[in-house]
C-alpha cells in the first residue's frame, strides 16, 4: 500500500506496459541500472524483484520531495536529486541500462533528443517507455516537473534505430516502449560491402535473380555471411 501511495503522491505511471519491461530487464540482467525520474520507485521495484541484489540500482529524481521518500525506501543503491539532463550531461560513468519510464515527455523535443544522445555514450542499453499524444497534463501533486512539454509519436525515437518498439493501447493511454541497444561501431569495408549487397538484392528480386544470387555466393565464398550485418 505504501509504495502505491508513493507513486500518486511523487508521480503514478499506467501499469500497462510493466510486463514489456519486466521481460527486457530480465533477459538483459544489467548489473547496473540507473531509473531516471524514479518517482515513486516502481521501475526501481521491478527491476530488484527480478535481479535481486546482483543489480546496483540508482535513481535519477528531479522532485525534492521523491528524491528524499526513495532515499528512505531503501530501495535504491544510490539516489541523486537532480534534473536528468543535468546529470546525463555531466555524469562521467558508464552503466549497462538506462530507464526513462514515463519521465521523457515532462522535456522538451530538442531535450529529449539531446538526452538520448548524451545516454549512448554511457548506456549499453536503453528502455523508453512514455505515452503517446499526450500533452495536455499539467503540473500535479505539487511538482512543476510532471508538465508534459513534448507530443510524441510511435515514430519519434526511430532515428535511433530502436530494436523493440511496442505500442501499448489502453483505455484511458496508449504507452510506447523502445528499447535501443547501443551497437559497436561497423568497419567502413563492411558498411560498404552491406552496401552493394543491399543494392544488388533490391535491384535482382523484382526480376528473379535475388536467390541465384545468393546460391552463387554460397558455392563459390565460404565466407559470404560477412556480407551481413551482426
Amino acid at each position: 500500500m505504501t509504495s502505491v501511495i508513493q507513486e500518486h503522491r511523487y508521480g503514478s505511471s499506467s501499469s500497462q506496459c510493466d510486463y514489456v519491461l519486466q521481460y527486457q530487464i530480465a533477459q538483459m540482467r544489467p548489473q547496473q541500472i540507473v531509473d531516471f525520474g524514479a518517482g515513486g520507485g516502481k521501475n526501481g521495484r521491478i527491476a530488484r524483484e527480478l535481479l535481486g541484489n546482483s543489480v546496483r540500482l540508482i535513481a535519477v529524481e528531479g522532485f525534492e520531495s521523491a528524491a528524499q521518500s526513495l532515499r528512505e525506501s531503501g530501495l535504491y543503491d544510490e539516489v541523486c536529486h537532480d534534473l536528468l539532463q543535468r546529470w546525463v550531461e555531466k555524469d562521467a560513468g558508464t552503466y549497462d541500462l538506462a530507464i526513462f519510464g514515463d519521465v521523457l515527455e515532462h522535456l522538451t523535443p530538442s531535450e529529449i533528443h539531446m538526452v538520448v544522445q548524451q545516454s549512448l555514450t554511457k548506456f549499453k542499453r536503453i528502455i523508453i517507455v512514455c505515452p503517446l499524444h499526450d500533452i495536455f497534463q499539467e503540473d500535479c501533486y505539487g511538482n512543476s516537473l510532471e508538465v508534459h512539454r513534448a507530443y510524441i509519436t510511435a515514430n519519434f525515437f526511430d532515428r535511433y534505430h530502436p530494436t523493440e518498439k511496442h505500442v501499448v493501447q489502453g483505455r484511458e493511454w496508449t504507452i510506447i516502449n523502445v528499447a535501443i541497444n547501443l551497437k559497436p561501431q561497423v568497419p567502413l569495408y563492411k558498411r560498404i560491402s552491406w552496401g552493394a549487397f543491399h543494392a544488388s538484392m533490391v535491384a535482382l528480386q523484382p526480376i528473379g535473380l535475388a536467390r541465384p544470387f545468393v546460391n552463387f555466393l554460397k558455392r563459390n565464398f565460404l565466407r559470404y555471411k560477412w556480407l551481413l550485418r551482426d
